[in-house]
């Protein structure tokens, strides 16, 4: 564990709704800043290795042509993976083996890019049918959907008046804020929007002495996909068997809320209280970056455990289409 990759910043732009002021930013011009901003935070940016990039509605290149628009040197390299609304967390997860599994020391940059606007993604129906299929199998009615849904949007625009997110918000063409309009519908909204950390390999980190997220462990499991929001729950009890830690020694826990009923089963079979999840806004309220949803939430997960200094654990978990879920887990260090 004492060579796990480490992550040592994490940023992402506003996140925007589909149709909304970043509807007209391509891909790589969204990820540009958070890949700028993370270049010239690294210590020893001559020690990049790779970038990797999450995203589900695929643009061939996106990483390459975002580190040419952020100035970044051309000796950069840059790929992209896919796992649907899971790729930013994947694109991390994969980073991280690289770090420990290459004997190269040096940095990674990893996360996710998404324009649902110009992707032109509607919520998927059948996810939307497997999500309405587990809220009856597990009898979660609509009063705790929307009871849920509503404290995720009350918590962000709590935490959006504290400032809580501006040291994690790069500003994009002149919108510095997320938009946390919505609806009042139980699915979050397709959003446009990039997130990415700064990652390290765990020697090399021991010699820079900085504060960070050491990558503890991680899983991914496949599920039916008529039961895409269930992946989450295996995935999480592969990582959780993997550290050994139960639920309870968590300090900040983020999943992805495609929807609230996702979110509520997984806590119902986990027997996790969801006033623990996502405590300062999920989802729900910001919507939803497909490609660069996970890379949100460990951006979220650094901003409250490194930056704001809640506790030592972390856990992010997002399902993705066609039945699949991600966990991973962090430790400041």
């Amino acid at each position: 564990m004492i060579n796990n990759a480490v992550i040592i910043d994490a940023v992402r732009t506003p996140l925007s709704h589909n149709g909304g002021p970043l509807a007209d930013v391509t891909p790589p011009d969204v990820l540009a800043p958070v890949l700028e901003h993370l270049y010239e935070a690294c210590p020893q940016p001559e020690l990049i290795r790779d970038v990797v990039i999450g995203q589900a509605h695929g643009r061939i290149g996106v990483g390459r042509d975002a580190l040419r628009r952020a100035g970044v040197p051309v000796e950069v390299p840059a790929m992209t993976v896919e796992r649907g609304r899971a790729s930013g967390l994947s694109a991390i997860d994969y980073a991280a083996d690289k770090l420990v599994s290459v004997n190269t020391p040096g940095y990674i940059i990893a996360g996710g890019a998404e324009s649902g606007s110009q992707a032109n993604a509607p919520v998927n129906p059948a996810m939307a049918d497997a999500a309405h299929a587990l809220a009856q199998e597990f009898h979660v009615t609509r009063e705790q959907r929307r009871e849920y849904a509503e404290r995720s949007r009350d918590r962000a625009a709590t935490s959006a008046a504290k400032g809580l997110f501006n040291q994690e918000i790069v500003p994009i063409g002149g919108v510095a804020a997320d938009d946390l309009s919505w609806e009042d519908a139980d699915p979050s909204v397709i959003d446009d929007g990039a997130a990415a950390v700064l990652m390290i390999d765990g020697a090399t980190h021991r010699r820079l002495r900085k504060p960070g997220l050491r990558v503890t462990a991680s899983a991914t499991f496949g599920c039916d996909p008529a039961r895409v929001g269930w992946g989450i729950v295996p995935a999480i009890e592969k990582v959780l068997y993997a550290t050994r830690l139960k639920l309870e020694q968590f300090d900040v826990i983020e999943f992805d809320e495609a929807f609230a009923s996702n979110v509520l089963v997984a806590c119902t079979t986990l027997r996790l209280d969801p006033e623990r999840v996502c405590r300062q806004g999920g989802s729900i309220a910001f919507g939803h970056p497909w490609g660069a949803s996970g890379a949100v939430l460990m951006t979220r997960l650094f901003t409250q455990i490194v930056r704001q200094g809640q506790g030592r654990f972390g856990l992010a978990a997002v399902s993705a289409g066609s039945g699949q879920g991600i966990a991973m887990v962090v430790e400041r260090c």
